[in-house]
């Protein structure tokens, strides 16, 4: 484990075509440590991911993983995402081919799985407790059961910090519950993580602390709906016209 912080983000603006989007939004992780990102559609969850991802770019603020400034941050090894299952439109591929793609930061382009690959991999399998599963069709499983084969492939590269995009979402409670546990015995080993959700629900035993968005700004409310952040925004126009960042962040 690296001693420098797996992510510091301090004062962050960002704006796309020209419309700010993120307003002095600061969010911090330290190593072992649990982080919720809370807030309703359209508070900016999406974008602040993606910023932190390295994929949209900030005007202001500064940005670092593990003590290297972003955008000359490379060690992308050591940075594991899991997006929501009902995005991964895949349906033929295996459990096992599927966390097999987490190994691609370790590896050039179209060279075989090596052994280090193939026991990081099945590992990952192992922790999230689809061993067994790994001939199986991904499209053919429960959410719970896809949303496991996509935190064993984020593991399989090994990484310091996991970054999940809604990992409840679609998800039956006792799976929720089970990725909870699973979540929390990997902070237990130094894992840092830092977690997109609509709601605390299991994960709330699980965390350290907690980011909640509105309008693209940090806010104290524990969970802001969407249609709270634009009564909070700037009134309508009396010519008709609304302001154009109330429900539009992603």
């Amino acid at each position: 484990m690296s001693a420098a912080d797996p992510l510091d983000a301090r004062g962050l603006y960002v704006s796309l075509d020209g419309m700010p989007i993120l307003r002095d939004v600061s969010v911090h992780v330290d190593a072992g440590e649990a982080v919720a990102l809370l807030g309703g559609n359209g508070s900016g969850k999406s974008t602040l991911v993606k910023t932190l991802m390295g994929l949209v770019p900030y005007q202001k603020g500064s940005l670092e993983l593990f003590g290297q400034p972003m955008p000359g941050f490379r060690e992308w090894s050591r940075v594991g995402y899991v997006p929501q299952h009902s995005t991964i439109g895949v349906t033929n591929a295996t459990v096992r081919e599927v966390a097999s793609s987490g190994r691609l930061a370790h590896r050039r382009p179209f060279q075989w799985l090596s052994k280090a690959d193939r026991e990081a991999r099945d590992h990952a399998l192992e922790l999230v407790g689809l061993q067994d599963r790994g001939n199986w069709p991904f499209g053919s499983l429960s959410g719970g059961q896809k949303q496991r084969v996509l935190i064993a492939r984020a593991l399989s590269s090994e990484p310091e910090l996991l970054v999940m995009d809604e990992p409840l979402a679609g998800v039956d409670l006792h799976s929720q519950e089970g990725l909870a546990h699973l979540l929390d015995d990997l902070g237990d080993q130094g894992l840092a993580l830092l977690v997109v959700l609509h709601e605390l629900g299991p994960m709330r035993s699980v965390l350290h602390g907690s980011v909640t968005l509105c309008d693209g700004r940090v806010v104290d409310d524990d969970h802001p709906t969407s249609h709270e952040c634009a009564t909070d925004a700037e009134p309508d126009s009396p010519v008709g016209f609304s302001d154009p960042l109330s429900g539009v962040l992603s």
